[in-house]
């Protein structure tokens, strides 16, 4: 750590110490081990789950907790999308799908898509075929 620090130091770019955690990823045969991380007298506190680019990434690479945010996002624009529908012609709705619900979809599914939790994202497209 002090290396780190110093390293951040020499380039301008402090440690926070207030806002720092660090993430543990475990697999399912992986024995618990506990960690304390501290440095300057100070505990860096451990979490499961942390935002990371637009993604939701937990200790153990489920991809659950991502997959649960993209499904809430989804349902609000297919409810906009629905109430707007009357009102729009049809390339305007296209543009707002793909601006809203494809884009939101589409962000990172290389990672999240191959996850045992995807389906749910893709349900309605599996009743449409």
């Amino acid at each position: 750590m002090q290396t780190l620090n110093a390293w951040f130091k020499h380039n301008l770019l402090p440690l926070n110490l207030a806002k720092m955690h660090f993430m543990k990823f475990i697999s399912k045969n992986n024995k618990h081990l506990e960690l304390d991380i501290n440095y300057d007298n100070k505990s860096i506190s451990a979490i499961t789950c942390t935002r990371f680019l637009g993604l939701t990434v937990n200790c153990t690479l489920t991809w659950t907790n991502h997959i649960d945010l993209l499904t809430k996002k989804l349902i609000s624009t297919c409810f906009l999308i629905q109430n707007i529908k009357p009102y729009l012609s049809l390339s305007a709705l296209k543009m707002i799908y793909h601006f809203l619900f494809h884009s939101i979809m589409s962000y990172g599914i290389m990672f999240w898509g191959n996850s045992p939790h995807s389906p749910v994202i893709f349900k309605s497209a599996e009743k449409g075929n």
